[in-house]
C-alpha cells in the first residue's frame, strides 16, 4: 500500500496518535517504518515516535526496532478504534466501574437506544445470581449487552442462549471443551469460568418486555493465586498463567455476535447436550428450602425437570441446584 493511499484513509480531525493507531491496526502483524507512517499521515518522524510511545504507555503491545519501524503485536486495549470492528452493535468502553449492568442502565436512562454493549476493564461491584457479589479479577472480560424487547422472540430462553453463546465462543477461540450447569454457568475442566446475569425492563404502558440486559463475566486470564480461598475449588481462569492469546475485545465481540445470532433459532438440543446436570442427583434450593431429587431433563422452555423421592416431579423455572456427590 503506498503513502498516498494510506493518507487518504487517515485524514480528518483525529489526533496523530489515533491516526498512528488506526494505521497500525490496519497493518496488524506487519512491520511499518516510521518514515512510511510519517509520509502517510503528513507528519514528522518525531511525531510518530512520540505517538507510539504514548500508545505503549496506554497498553498497546507495539514492538519497535531501530531502522525497521513498528509492528502492532496485540491490541488488548479497550479503545473505540480497537473495539468497534469487533462488535456487531455500538460499544461503550469504561475503565473501572461498579458493574457494566449499572453502566448499561445509566446509558438507557440517558436515552441510548438498544442494541448496544458496555465493556469494562474492571468491576468493583459486580453482582451474581441471588444478589451475591461477583468476583471480578483483573484480566477478566466484563461486559453487558442491551437488547430491545422486540429482538427477543423467546425471553424465557435469553439467559440460556447467552450461556450457549459463551460456550460456543470459548470452544472456538480457545479450543477448550465447555459444559453448562443449569441454568447459565459455563464450566471448563470442572471449574466455573463464566457467570451470567440477565435483567428485564418492562414497559408498564404496553405490559411487555421493553429491553433486556445480559451481563457476562468471563475469567479469561489471571493469577490463580489471586482467587479467594472460598472460591479456589469452584472457579478458574481459562489462562491461569496470566497471558491470553485472545483479547478481551475479541472474546466479548464474538459472544455478542453469537448471542444475537441465536435469537429466534432452535438451540435447546445443543444446550441439553452441554448441560451436565441432566441425569445427575441434585439438591434443589428454592425459597429457602432444600430438596434432594434427580434432574432428568430440560424442557423446550428451559425449565429443569426434577423428580423427587416418591415420584413427584417439578419443572424449575427459578431457584438453584447443586450436584449431590
Amino acid at each position: 500500500m503506498d503513502g498516498n493511499a494510506l493518507s487518504s484513509r487517515y485524514n480528518g480531525s483525529m489526533l496523530i496518535k489515533d491516526e498512528v493507531l488506526g494505521l497500525l491496526l490496519s497493518r496488524k502483524g506487519e512491520r511499518v517504518s516510521g518514515q512510511e507512517i510519517a509520509d502517510a499521515l503528513s507528519c514528522s518522524r518525531m511525531a510518530v515516535s512520540k505517538s507510539v510511545a504514548q500508545l505503549q504507555e496506554e497498553g498497546f503491545d507495539i514492538e519497535t526496532q531501530k531502522g525497521s519501524g513498528y509492528v502492532l503485536c496485540r491490541a488488548d486495549v479497550l479503545s473505540p478504534q480497537v473495539l468497534s470492528p469487533l462488535f456487531p452493535v455500538p460499544v461503550h468502553a469504561v475503565g473501572t466501574c461498579r458493574s457494566t449492568m449499572i453502566e448499561a442502565k445509566d446509558l438507557i436512562n440517558r436515552g441510548v437506544e438498544a442494541p448496544f454493549a458496555v465493556i469494562a476493564g474492571s468491576q468493583q461491584g459486580g453482582r451474581g445470581r441471588l444478589g451475591r457479589s461477583f468476583f471480578s479479577p483483573s484480566g477478566g472480560v466484563y461486559f453487558s449487552v442491551v437488547l430491545s424487547g422486540d429482538a427477543i422472540p423467546s425471553p424465557d430462553l435469553l439467559t440460556i442462549s447467552a450461556s450457549l453463546a459463551v460456550s460456543r465462543v470459548i470452544e472456538r477461540l480457545t479450543g477448550r471443551a465447555t459444559a453448562i450447569k443449569w441454568v447459565n454457568d459455563v464450566y471448563v475442566d470442572g471449574f466455573k469460568v463464566v457467570g451470567i446475569l440477565t435483567e428485564g425492563i418492562v414497559n408498564m404502558e404496553l405490559g411487555g418486555l421493553d429491553k433486556a440486559i445480559v451481563g457476562i463475566g468471563i475469567n479469561l486470564s489471571g493469577d490463580a493465586s489471586s482467587i479467594p480461598d472460598d472460591l479456589r475449588d469452584k472457579m478458574a481462569f481459562l489462562y491461569p498463567q496470566g497471558s491470553s492469546p485472545v483479547s478481551r475485545g475479541e472474546m466479548a465481540g464474538a459472544v455478542t455476535t453469537e448471542l444475537l445470532s441465536l435469537q429466534g433459532t432452535r438451540f435447546m438440543d445443543e444446550y441439553r447436550a452441554k448441560c451436565f446436570v441432566i441425569g445427575r442427583p441434585v439438591t434443589v434450593i428454592k425459597a429457602g428450602r432444600m430438596r434432594d431429587g434427580h434432574a432428568y431433563g430440560v424442557d423446550d422452555d428451559g425449565h429443569l425437570l426434577v423428580r423427587y423421592p416418591g415420584g413427584e416431579s417439578e419443572a424449575l423455572s427459578s431457584g438453584e441446584v447443586s450436584l449431590r456427590l
